[in-house]
């Protein structure tokens, strides 16, 4: 998150000397003062996530297993901020991977700062462990635009063939998702969220997005995606954007 301010001070009243005249041939003199309190305010710019909808599973064989050995899935969202400055954090956890199977979360991004501005990027990092495990799985980012779900391109994929459509990329990777290559930043307006709803509905009240996890080979054995962590991963997804005027 980026924040930018102007200030903006007005003129302060300074004391003058004035002479009257008040009869002939005498002056009086007399002194006259000005007080202005000024208060200067600048405008913020801040992020909110909030999960949207829940997480989904697909694959040949959901369904199929005891209860216990179904994949489950949660998005949480960290306390809404409440200082200047303090981000928002989305915790999304997965048990139980399979093989074949592909995983989709979604979240809103709202602005609940007081000036307009925009998402520009979106940054995917895997994580310090589990890459036995990313590396036998993909990662897609897409945005909700125009009732349909579209693939968010990132610098790579923009560069190599001036615009192509996304592509799952491997997860044990970093990348950046610009947004200008696919269909534009997303604006956004300020909103006053409370108890997970905006109180401002236009067509920038907020920007959706879903992150698309998919296990590549039904095939694959456990131990090549156990490793030294127990087949863990933590992988994180960040939102970056700045206020426009």
């Amino acid at each position: 998150m980026i924040s930018r301010f102007s200030l903006a001070a007005g003129a302060l009243g300074v004391g003058a000397l004035t002479l009257a005249l008040v009869g002939p041939g005498s002056f009086a003199s007399f002194t006259s003062s000005v007080t202005a309190n000024n208060s200067i305010t600048s405008g913020t710019f801040q992020l909110e996530a909030l999960p949207s909808g829940s997480p989904t599973v697909s694959g040949p064989l959901i369904g199929d297993a005891i209860n216990g050995g179904q994949p489950s899935q949660s998005l949480t969202p960290s306390p809404e901020p409440s200082v200047v400055g303090q981000g928002n954090t989305l915790s999304y956890s997965l048990a139980n991977a399979n093989p074949g199977d592909a995983y989709t979360y979604a979240f809103s991004v709202y602005d609940v700062g007081t000036l307009q501005g925009q998402v520009n990027t979106i940054t995917y990092n895997a994580g310090s462990t589990g890459t036995a495990l990313e590396g036998q799985m993909t990662v897609e980012v897409q945005e909700y635009v125009g009732g349909t779900w579209t693939d968010v391109h990132t610098v790579s994929e923009a560069n190599s063939c001036g615009g192509c459509s996304g592509s799952p990329l491997p997860a044990n990777g970093s990348y950046t998702y610009m947004l200008n290559y696919s269909f534009g930043p997303s604006f956004l307006q300020p909103n006053t969220i409370t108890g997970g709803g905006a109180s401002y509905t236009g067509e920038e009240a907020s920007a959706t997005y879903r992150v698309v996890f998919s296990f590549l080979d039904p095939s694959t054995s456990q131990n090549s995606v156990e490793g030294s962590n127990g087949g863990t991963a933590t992988p994180t997804i960040t939102v970056n954007g700045t206020n426009t005027p």
